[in-house]
């Protein structure tokens, strides 16, 4: 396990020894770039996942309301002018 220099040590190294105690910055441009790719993917599977969700919830309902029973309500009830029968 690497132990922590103290301030003073990092002060006294060379310039060619402190850039090997580091990563470069080619490292850490290539892991934010394939950071970036893999963000821009999910948000591209998250449109495309909501859009079926929406497709499939429209489906549903349209399925469902199919299934009901139609009731023809004018046909059945009498013209009787009041709903109060004396």
């Amino acid at each position: 396990m690497k132990t922590r220099r103290s301030r003073t040590k990092l002060d006294k190294m060379s310039p060619e020894a402190l850039d090997a105690c580091f990563p470069s910055a080619r490292y850490f441009q290539v892991h934010f770039e394939y950071l970036h790719e893999t963000i821009n993917e999910l948000k591209q599977q998250l449109t495309q996942s909501n859009q079926q969700i929406a497709e499939l919830q429209q489906q549903l309902q349209a399925q469902s309301l199919a299934e009901m029973p139609t009731v023809n309500y004018a046909a059945e009830s009498k013209a009787t002018g009041n709903l109060r029968q004396s």
